[in-house]
C-alpha cells in the first residue's frame, strides 16, 4: 500500500504542476527543421544506377517558413566517399529544400553510410513531424553476375532461335536476359518462387538468394513491361513504358515480317502458364512463356504456341 501511495502521489505531482518545464527549452521562433521521412535509409545500387548518379538527394523540411534560412547540418559519422554540405538553405516561404551528398569512388559489395543531424538551435524535438532531426543513410553497390547463356525457341516456328546472356543481381531476387529475343531490350524479372510445402502456391517470400533450390517458380516482369491496357491477363514487352512505346523489332531481319508488339500471358496462380528454373538443365526446358505476337504485316499468332528457354546449369563465381 505504501508503494501505491507513492506512485499515486507522483502522478498527482506531475499532473498538478502547470509550470513544468522541458529539459531543453525551444525558442518561440525556432524554425523546426527536420529530415523528411521520405528519404531512403538503406539503398542497394546497381552499377547502372550508380553510373547515372553518384550522389544522394536528401530532403529537409521546416515548420516555420518565415524568411531565408541557412541551417547547419552536423556530421556525426561518415565514410570518406561522402561529401556532405554543411549548410542547407531555405528561401523565404519555402517549407522544403534539398542538399546533394556526393559519393564518388564506391566499391562493389562494400556498405557505406553517414549519420547527420540538424543543429539543435534549428530543430524542435517536441514537435510532431513526418521525419526526424537525425538521418542515417546506407548504400551498397551490388553487381550483375553472368551465370549462363540462354537459347530461346519459338516452338510455333514463328522466328529463328535467339541467344541471351543471363545475369543475376548478386544477393537479390532479380535477373536479366540481355538483348531479350533479339529485341535490344535487357529485360529484368524476378521469381515468384513455389512454396516448398505446397507447390501450387507462389510468392517472392519463398525465394532465398542463398538457397538455389528456391530459384524456380513463375517469372514476373520487373522492367520494360506494361499490363494489357484492355484488362486482359497479359503483359506487353515495352521499349519505353513512360512513352507507351511497345518493343518492335525484326528477329530474322527486315526482309521478313517482324514483331509489331508482343504480349505474354500472366497468371501467377499456376506454372502451366509460365515457369522458370534458374538453376538450368542440360536435359529439359528451363523457361516458358505463352506469347501472342502481333506481326508487322498486320496478322497475329493467337495463343497457340510457346516461347521456350534452355540453358546449362548456372555458374556463379
Amino acid at each position: 500500500m505504501f508503494v501505491a501511495m507513492i506512485v499515486a502521489a507522483s502522478f498527482t505531482a506531475c499532473s498538478d504542476d502547470d509550470n513544468y518545464e522541458w529539459a531543453n527549452k525551444v525558442s518561440a521562433d525556432n524554425p523546426g527543421v527536420y529530415f523528411a521521412a521520405s528519404n531512403q535509409g538503406s539503398v542497394l545500387l546497381t552499377p547502372e544506377e550508380y553510373a547515372a548518379k553518384q550522389s544522394v538527394t536528401v530532403t529537409l523540411k521546416r515548420l516555420n517558413t518565415n524568411g531565408d534560412l541557412a541551417v547547419p547540418v552536423v556530421v556525426d559519422d561518415a565514410d570518406k566517399v561522402f561529401s556532405i554540405p554543411t549548410v542547407a538553405n531555405f528561401k523565404a516561404g519555402e517549407a522544403e529544400t534539398t542538399i546533394e551528398v556526393a559519393c564518388p569512388g564506391m566499391e562493389i559489395s562494400k556498405p557505406y553510410s553517414f549519420i547527420v543531424h540538424i543543429d539543435e538551435a534549428y530543430s524542435n524535438p517536441y514537435a510532431k513531424t513526418d521525419g526526424a532531426p537525425t538521418y542515417k543513410y546506407q548504400a551498397t553497390l551490388i553487381r550483375w553476375v553472368k551465370i549462363s547463356e540462354a537459347t530461346f525457341v519459338w516452338d510455333g516456328g514463328e522466328f529463328s532461335d535467339s541467344k541471351s546472356d543471363i545475369y543475376w543481381l548478386e544477393g537479390q531476387n532479380r535477373f536479366r536476359f540481355n538483348n531479350f529475343l533479339g529485341s535490344g531490350i535487357d529485360w529484368e524479372f524476378y521469381i515468384l518462387a513455389s512454396d516448398p510445402v505446397d507447390s501450387s502456391v507462389h510468392s517472392e517470400a519463398y525465394f532465398n538468394p542463398k538457397d538455389r533450390s528456391t530459384w524456380h517458380g513463375i517469372p514476373y516482369p520487373y522492367t520494360n513491361w506494361m499490363m494489357d491496357p484492355e484488362g486482359l491477363t497479359c503483359w506487353y514487352l515495352m521499349k519505353d513504358v513512360a512513352k507507351g512505346e511497345y518493343a518492335k523489332w525484326y528477329p530474322d531481319g527486315e526482309e521478313f515480317s517482324g514483331i509489331e508488339k508482343v504480349n505474354f500471358w500472366l497468371d501467377p496462380s499456376d506454372e502451366w502458364w509460365s515457369n522458370i528454373d534458374m538453376r538450368g538443365s542440360a536435359k529439359k526446358a528451363c523457361f516458358k512463356l505463352i506469347p501472342q505476337i502481333f506481326f508487322t504485316d498486320g496478322g497475329d499468332s493467337g495463343w497457340g504456341s510457346n516461347l521456350i528457354g534452355y540453358w546449362d546449369s548456372i555458374n556463379i563465381e
